[in-house]
């Protein structure tokens, strides 16, 4: 019973009229695409906050599709799982996403997104150039964080960032950033 009343609970949260996109499941480029189409269409009246928001979402779920720890084996394919979620606020657009990541990289990543709050723009921008010329660090940042600051540049705001750790393996981790409607 309980677990009826937690997809009830979901189900309240993403029935609000503040919602303009939600989606819990396996991140693919199927999906991303699909995705996209959907925001470009529901946006179309707002063709800064669409691009912006676009620019946004194509990095947080291609961090999803590459760094998840979580996948989901379906046809012979290991796709990895998120949550992503638009909401709509008076002036802005709050895009979210989360995932399950290996607690041993949580620490890395929190950090990455700390300096990147602690940047003005310019330096950002100089930051995403260091970043972009360095060497990759491992396996695990393919893209070495040029991703999360190009989000930063791209969306004006910092990342809102939340983890809860859910055992000795992994924690579930989370970013939202706001996207100005104008």
């Amino acid at each position: 019973m309980s677990e009826i009343l937690n997809l009830f609970d979901y189900y309240s949260l993403t029935n609000s009229k503040e919602v303009v996109l939600s989606y819990k499941g396996p991140v693919t480029e199927v999906i991303m695409a699909e995705i996209s189409r959907d925001i470009r269409d529901k946006l179309a009246d707002k063709p800064t906050a669409s691009r912006r928001l676009f620019a946004v979402f194509m990095e947080l779920a291609q961090n999803i599709l590459f760094y998840s720890a979580e996948k989901i084996t379906f046809s012979n394919r290991n796709d990895s799982v998120g949550i992503i979620l638009i909401t709509e606020l008076n002036d802005e657009y709050l895009f979210s996403c989360g995932n399950l990541v290996e607690n041993d990289y949580l620490e890395d990543l929190v950090s990455s997104c700390e300096t990147i709050n602690n940047l003005d723009r310019d330096d950002l921008r100089k930051f995403k150039r260091e970043v972009r010329n360095s060497p990759v660090q491992s396996e695990r940042s393919k893209g070495a964080g040029i991703g999360l600051i190009h989000v930063a540049l791209t969306s004006r705001h910092p990342l809102e960032v939340e983890h809860r750790k859910l055992d000795e393996q992994y924690s579930f981790f989370a970013i939202s950033v706001r996207v100005k409607k104008s």
